[in-house]
C-alpha cells in the first residue's frame, strides 16, 4: 500500500514538474513580439508575371518573405507566416491567420506590375492610423539606403481606389503594411532584386525592428 502511495506521490510530483515547465514555456512564447508576414498569392494565383511568361510575383513574394523571416528571428522575433510554400491560401485566411495569432504587426510582400514604372512604394490603410504609417516609412527608408531604382513613397488606400483598402490592410486588426517591391515588368528592378535580395530582406526586418515595442 505504501508503494502505491509512493510511486503515486511520485507520479504527481512528475507530472507537476511537467505542468510547470509547459506553463513557463508558453508564458515565455507570450511574452515574444509577434510579427506576421504574407507572401502575396501562391498556388494557382501567380500574381504578376514577367514579360518573359517565366518569372511569377508569387515565387518572389515568398523568396522575400522567408528571407525576412531568417532575418527576425535572429533577433528572437516570433514569426508567423500565411504560407511557406507555394499553395493558395484566401485573403480572407490570411488576415484569420494574424489575427488569431495576436500578431504585433502584419506586413504583406508584393511586386507591381504595369507597361511602365519602377520602384517601392508601400501601401497602408487610408484611415492612416499613426503606427502604420510609421511602420511603412521606416521600412521605406531602409530600402532607401540600398540599390532601388525610385522610392514611390507611402500611400493610401490601393492603387485602383483611393477610398478603399486592400483587403488585408483592412481586415488585419493590428497595424499593417503591403509593400510593393520592385516592378516585375520592370527588367532593373528584377535585376535588382536578385543581387539584393539579403539586402532588402535586411531592409525590411530593420524597419520592422524599428517599431517593436517589447513587451
Amino acid at each position: 500500500m505504501r508503494k502505491r502511495q509512493r510511486k503515486n506521490k511520485v507520479k504527481f510530483v512528475i507530472l507537476a514538474i511537467i505542468v510547470v515547465i509547459f506553463g513557463i514555456f508558453v508564458w515565455r512564447e507570450n511574452q515574444k513580439v509577434v510579427i506576421c508576414l504574407d507572401a502575396g498569392h501562391g498556388g494557382k494565383d501567380a500574381g504578376s508575371v514577367a514579360s518573359n511568361g517565366k518569372r511569377y510575383e508569387k515565387d518572389d513574394n515568398l523568396k522575400i518573405v522567408l528571407a525576412i523571416q531568417k532575418e527576425l528571428e535572429k533577433q528572437d522575433i516570433k514569426v508567423v507566416l500565411t504560407r511557406n510554400k507555394d499553395e493558395s491560401v484566401s485573403l480572407l485566411k490570411r488576415c484569420q491567420i494574424a489575427n488569431l495569432r495576436r500578431a504585433d504587426l502584419f506586413v504583406s510582400v508584393h511586386r507591381n506590375s504595369s507597361k511602365s514604372g519602377d520602384g517601392v512604394e508601400i501601401w497602408i490603410s487610408q484611415e492612416k492610423d499613426k503606427i502604420s504609417e510609421k511602420l511603412a516609412n521606416t521600412i521605406l527608408n531602409q530600402l532607401q539606403k540600398t540599390q532601388i531604382q525610385t522610392n514611390r513613397g507611402v500611400k493610401s488606400g490601393t492603387s485602383e481606389n483611393k477610398q478603399g483598402d486592400y483587403f488585408v490592410n483592412r481586415n488585419t486588426k493590428m497595424p499593417s503594411c503591403l509593400i510593393e517591391l520592385g516592378f516585375i515588368s520592370n527588367n532593373k528592378d528584377n535585376q535588382l532584386l536578385d543581387e539584393n535580395l539579403e539586402q532588402y530582406a535586411k531592409a525590411i526586418a530593420k524597419g520592422i525592428l524599428e517599431n517593436i515595442e517589447q513587451k
